[in-house]
Parts: C-alpha cells; sequence; structure tokens
C-alpha cells in the first residue's frame, strides 16, 4: 500500500512516499502499526502511547479523513492511499 507523508513527518522517513504491505482485511491500524519496525520515529509521532492518532496528526484514505469513516478500524481495500499530514497552524 502506498502511504504519502507530509509536511514535517517527511524528514522522519527521508521521503514523501512509502510503500507498506497491506493485505485484504487490514485496517488502517494494522497499516499504521507496519511502519513501526522501518519507521520507528514515524509511527511515535503518529501514534500515542494509548495506540491513537495524535491530536495534532490527520489521517486519510483516499483523502477521507478516518475521523469521519471508522477511525483505525477503517478498512483498506486494494489500491487506497493512505496520507499522513501534520497539523498546520498560524496566523
Amino acid at each position: 500500500m502506498q502511504v504519502r507523508i507530509f509536511g514535517t513527518l517527511r524528514p522522519l522517513v527521508g521521503a514523501g512516499e512509502v510503500e507498506v504491505e497491506a493485505r485484504a482485511g487490514d485496517t488502517v491500524r494494522n497499516v499504521l502499526e507496519g511502519l513501526k519496525d522501518t519507521y520507528p520515529a514515524l509511527h511515535e509521532r503518529i501514534l500515542d502511547e494509548d495506540g491513537n492518532i495524535q491530536r495534532s496528526i490527520h489521517v486519510l484514505v483516499n483523502g477521507r479523513s478516518v475521523k469521519f469513516l471508522q477511525g483505525l478500524d477503517t478498512a483498506i481495500g486494494d489500491g487506497d492511499r493512505l496520507a499522513l499530514f501534520p497539523a498546520v497552524g498560524g496566523g
């Protein structure tokens, strides 16, 4: 599965996109856990100690926020794209 990385998260992986193995029946949680071994710093920035998405991170599946889907339990289908965005602020 293709995972796009944006903003301040990119330096944690050294690229704007990474491939993660995903199988039929996997969820967003499975995909994010798949990042743990290869990109531990990214994993720590995305998930908190309880395994929930950090408030400062936006996770999208095919352009839709998982907050409005089933959260970390959102099913991943063949050809889906996951995107990780840090919150942006300013004035």
